[in-house]
């Protein structure tokens, strides 16, 4: 495990929270032992916001937690010894303590009623704090629908101690995956307004992702989740943008690094411009 003073000085030079960086160096160590550890490689599909970060940008926002489709059906018996596997697997390679505290596990159903399996494996890192340890979060879901190929990524895990989590290969969402996924997210009347959603998708825009690309796959992403793509509204979507502009403040802000600050107008202007091909395409 590296050094808190190195783990400080990152921080300092990124102008993020320490606390934050602390879990960034954990969310590696955890990616990297979850599939070493368990061979989860055609059972997890890694997605989201952090697979953004540690698989293909890595200057890209930080995150919090970690997301996955599974292919085949996973419960909280099958999901334990596989959590505390990649614990033994980070322990014996000098990385972070995630036995810090007994982890919790929990079957629940998301907003669109799809059955997600949630844990939270607490840990220690290079960060020395009172208190109670931070947690990882997981987030696995099933009965989601994989329309374009995975591609194998390597682990991006920026810190001194890279070699010891070996040559750790994701199998993760495409980028027009996800920014199909995040078009739904945004247009499939999702309960709260999400402003990762809407830099998420600035930024895949702005990488080049190729809108035709994801055009054919959006009517059986919506489908997925019991929704009619036709109905996608970007009326409704404008009627939300006090919603997300406040979270953008709340829930965003603090988790872009120095050099990579985007502003909500950008991001916005280039979500409706996305949203409004998408409306058409799909019309």
């Amino acid at each position: 495990m590296i050094r808190e003073a190195e783990l400080r000085r990152r921080a300092a030079n990124q102008a993020i929270d320490p606390m934050i960086l602390n879990l960034d160096y954990a969310l590696g160590w955890f990616l990297a032992a979850l599939y070493a550890a368990n061979h989860l490689k055609d059972r997890l599909r890694f997605k989201g916001g952090t697979c953004l970060r540690k698989a293909y940008f890595s200057q890209h926002r930080f995150s919090e937690d970690l997301d996955f489709t599974a292919t085949t059906s996973m419960n909280t018996k099958s999901l334990k010894p596989r959590v505390e596997h990649a614990a033994q697997w980070c322990e014996e390679r000098g990385g972070p303590d995630f036995s810090a505290r007994t982890p919790r596990f929990e079957e629940i159903s998301d907003e669109y009623g799809v059955e997600t399996l949630q844990a939270r494996i607490y840990f220690r890192g290079p960060l020395r704090f009172a208190g109670s340890p931070q947690a990882i979060r997981l987030d696995i879901t099933g009965k989601e629908r994989l329309i374009l190929p995975v591609e194998k990524r390597s682990l991006i895990h920026p810190y001194s101690d890279a070699h010891a989590l070996g040559q750790a290969i994701l199998p993760c969402y495409s980028l027009a995956e996800m920014l199909a996924e995040k078009i739904r997210a945004i247009g499939g009347q999702r309960r709260f307004a999400i402003s990762r959603d809407i830099y998420d998708i600035h930024i895949l825009m702005k990488k080049g992702v190729n809108i035709t690309a994801i055009l054919p796959p959006l009517k059986e992403k919506f489908a997925a989740r019991g929704l009619d793509v036709g109905q996608l509204s970007l009326t409704a979507i404008c009627a939300r943008r006090a919603e997300f502009e406040r979270d953008w403040k709340r829930n965003l802000l603090y988790l872009l690094p120095r050099g990579q600050e985007v502003s909500f107008l950008d991001a916005w202007k280039t979500t409706l411009a996305l949203l409004e091909r998408a409306e058409v395409g799909t019309g």
